[in-house]
């Protein structure tokens, strides 16, 4: 049994790692604002992650073993979140919450969930590998790549010993699937959007997955030996536009409302004319588009080389036979 520290544990992500985890091991569950329902075991504590006394006074208390980072203010779209807290949260913190963790266990397991945005969406070579430069398009995938590499800053200066980056592909279960949806609703879930052909695939990552990978990840010990290692995770396979439809249309989960066709040549233009108007935000904009128009398939292979097969997919989360 392992001590774990879980950043971020009442949100979509933190909550399932936490629940997981907590049958096998003792688990801390940091939370900011709203205090999760009581689950079992779990040790619950009110954290301001940017509070680097808290942070360091709840590491001496709990000395944990491994300490999973999923806390994070995540990407907002056009709303005003400016980049000073982008930076502040998403990477300073970060650099002082990995800080704390080699302060009360040197020999702690810190484990960063990152995303694949910090790959940016231009100039991609499909499927994408760890080793692809990394050019972000947006605050928030800047700040992740920029706690990423303050993480890594510290390791190679020897204060943080074994450090795992995942970088995930968006994330969805059949109660929460925004980042799948936004490829395929159109306004107001009336209808489902095709946007050009259709065939534009896209890596994604079941929720159930992560959490298979995180017990397997910390169960076996040998990891540590290997650090620091980064990895994209996703499932098995991605998946098109297409299939996306298909499931949500047979899921009964999900309204099986009418296919409209929207050539990309619209979807440029109004990313571009989008983008006079908000100047801040014009690259994010500009990469909405790509992610429309083109392929973001991301490369797992080493993912999988490590033993860990995810046995979860889009059909069978969402309840789709015969596919």
């Amino acid at each position: 049994m392992k001590r774990i520290l879980i950043t971020g544990a009442s949100g979509y992500i933190g909550k399932a790692l936490a629940w997981k985890l907590s049958g096998e091991h003792e688990v801390m569950g940091l939370y900011h604002r709203n205090p999760p329902a009581d689950h079992g075991s779990i040790i619950w504590e009110k954290a301001d992650l940017a509070n680097a006394d808290t942070i360091e006074r709840l590491m001496r208390q709990f000395s944990p073993d491994v300490v999973i980072h999923s806390a994070a203010i995540a990407h907002q779209s056009l709303q005003q979140i400016d980049r000073k807290t982008y930076f502040e949260i998403n990477s300073m913190a970060t650099e002082k919450i990995a800080r704390a963790a080699c302060l009360a266990n040197p020999d702690v397991r810190f484990i960063f969930m990152s995303s694949i945005s910090v790959y940016g969406e231009n100039r991609l070579v499909i499927p994408v590998t760890e080793t692809h430069p990394c050019r972000p398009s947006g605050d928030y995938a800047m700040s992740k790549l920029d706690a990423e590499n303050r993480l890594l800053e510290l390791c190679h200066k020897g204060q943080l010993r074994f450090l795992t980056i995942f970088r995930l592909a968006p994330v969805y279960d059949k109660t929460w699937s925004h980042n799948l949806d936004r490829r395929v609703w159109g306004p107001l879930k009336l209808f489902y959007l095709k946007f050009g052909s259709g065939r534009q695939r896209m890596s994604a990552l079941a929720r159930a997955n992560l959490s298979d990978l995180m017990a397997y990840w910390i169960a076996d010990e040998k990891w540590k030996t290997e650090s620091p290692m980064i990895l994209n995770v996703c499932d098995e396979k991605p998946y098109s536009f297409h299939e996306m439809i298909r499931t949500f249309r047979k899921s009964g989960i999900r309204p099986s409302v009418p296919v409209i066709s929207c050539p990309l040549p619209i979807i440029f233009a109004a990313t571009r004319i989008a983008g006079l108007f908000f100047p801040g935000k014009r690259e994010w904009i500009h990469a909405c588009y790509e992610k429309l128009a083109f392929s973001l398939v991301f490369d797992n292979k080493k993912m999988l080389e490590t033993g860990f097969t995810p046995v979860h997919d889009l059909a069978g989360v969402f309840g789709v036979t015969g596919r």
